[in-house]
């Protein structure tokens, strides 16, 4: 797939977190420390086989990787190409979505933010979106589809992190 074929998607910063159109946020408890949960979401996006319909995934930017870092995502058939606006080890990971082959929205970044608890942590991720016009009624009223992606996404996440942590 070339470049061109991407649908580019208006740059937005952490503020659009807070300011955008539709947004869900959700919250689980991960059975691992802030470090390891942080760690297996930075890392190379390869490793994300706990994310259901992940199938490739690369930083296309140079180590060490940070605020600016490019990401390239496909996820079931739809790829993504992204920018890290923040990567606070070991509690916050950032990113917008810079192009797509999916035109749904005109700006989209995601928020994970992590504190501990206890011997585990809280992962809480935010979802924030600014559809196509014509769209906004339908993503406003999406919420419970997300948050079961989202959910089922974190199943698998728990037993990624078990088995890595021991």
């Amino acid at each position: 797939m070339t470049e061109n074929a991407l649908h580019r998607l208006r740059p937005v910063d952490l503020d659009f977190l807070t300011d955008a159109p539709v947004k869900f946020t959700y919250e689980v408890e991960l059975p691992a420390p802030v470090e390891a949960v942080f760690a297996a979401i930075s890392a190379d996006p390869s490793t994300w086989t706990w994310f259901p319909g992940l199938a490739d995934g690369r930083y296309e930017s140079p180590a060490p990787h940070g605020v600016g870092t490019k990401r390239a995502i496909a996820l079931e058939g739809t790829a993504y190409r992204e920018t890290m606006l923040a990567w606070d080890v070991p509690g916050r990971w950032a990113y917008r979505v810079d192009a797509s082959t999916d035109t749904t929205f005109l700006a989209l970044a995601e928020d994970w933010v992590m504190e501990p608890r206890g011997t585990g942590s809280i992962l809480q991720w935010t979802f924030a979106v600014e559809p196509q016009p014509e769209l906004a009624e339908l993503i406003a009223g999406a919420g419970e589809m997300i948050g079961t992606v989202f959910a089922n996404a974190m199943v698998s996440f728990s037993d990624h992190l078990r088995a890595a942590t021991g």
